[in-house]
Parts: structure tokens; C-alpha cells; sequence
């Protein structure tokens, strides 16, 4: 399996869309990050792929990584300090199982889209923009192996 090709380009467009229109309105700063294996616990990988991709390194401490393993199904969602602060305690795991039963019926980049909405609604409630907010971090879908 080609993670490359997982999404068609019109797909990727929509995602990446998604991204920023739910950034349009927050400091916060969301990414998705796919990759074929997660041989470990899937959370524990989002959370190394974070770091990896400087996510840690935003002024609020407001960013939010999207993680799929597509040849093990996985799905992790990290949330940084300064949103998992703020959100209620089953915020992420409600947003998984919106995007896991779009998964399930087949609807894989309106899963991932629907889930970067919700995160973002969620962003927008705690982390507003500000005049002086500027983007962090890059909005592309970034690809492992």
C-alpha cells in the first residue's frame, strides 16, 4: 500500500481545506499524519510523530495531530498541552468514534475532514484568533512510511 495514494488529490485538497477552515478562526494549529504500520500502540506513535514535526513548538501550546496507520487501521489523535487542558476528558475518544464510523462506512477522507471540524469548533472555543496570530505550521498532510 502506497500512503501516498491512500487519498485521491481531490481528497487531500478537501482535507487540507478542512485544516484551514477550522483554523480560520483559532490560534490553534491541526496537521494529519499518515503512515502505513504502527507495529506499537498507536497514541504512543502520534505522540513521537508530534514531537517530530516541531507540533510542541506553538506559541499556546494549542496544536492538535491527527495520526492514521492505514495498514494496521489505527487511528490516535494528540491533542498539546494547552488544549488538552481545556477540552472535557472524552473529547478526543467522541471525535475518534465520529471519524472511525465514517471509516466504517467507507467515507475516509469525510471522516478525517468531519474530525478536523470538531477539533477546530473546539480550538475556536478555547484559542480564538487573535490580530497577531499567524500559521506555525505547514497545513499539507504530512506522509511517513
Amino acid at each position: 500500500m502506497n500512503v501516498h495514494q491512500f487519498f485521491t488529490d481531490e481528497q487531500k485538497l478537501q482535507i487540507v481545506k478542512a485544516i484551514n477552515e477550522a483554523e480560520k478562526n483559532t490560534s490553534g494549529e491541526i496537521r494529519l499524519h499518515v503512515e502505513k504500520d504502527c507495529e506499537g500502540d498507536p497514541f504512543e506513535r502520534a505522540v513521537h510523530v508530534f514531537h517530530q514535526l516541531h507540533m510542541q513548538k506553538t506559541k499556546q501550546h494549542n496544536a492538535v495531530l491527527f495520526y492514521l496507520a492505514l495498514g494496521h487501521k489505527k487511528l490516535a489523535i494528540v491533542g498539546d498541552e494547552g488544549i488538552h487542558k481545556k477540552v472535557p476528558d472524552n473529547f478526543w475518544e467522541q471525535v475518534k468514534e465520529h471519524m472511525i464510523k465514517r471509516f466504517k462506512e467507507g467515507n475516509y477522507s469525510l471522516g478525517v475532514c468531519e474530525g478536523i471540524e470538531m477539533a477546530g469548533k473546539e480550538l475556536e472555543k478555547h484559542f480564538p484568533k487573535g490580530t497577531s496570530d499567524k500559521n506555525q505550521l505547514p497545513d499539507e498532510i504530512s506522509f511517513g512510511h
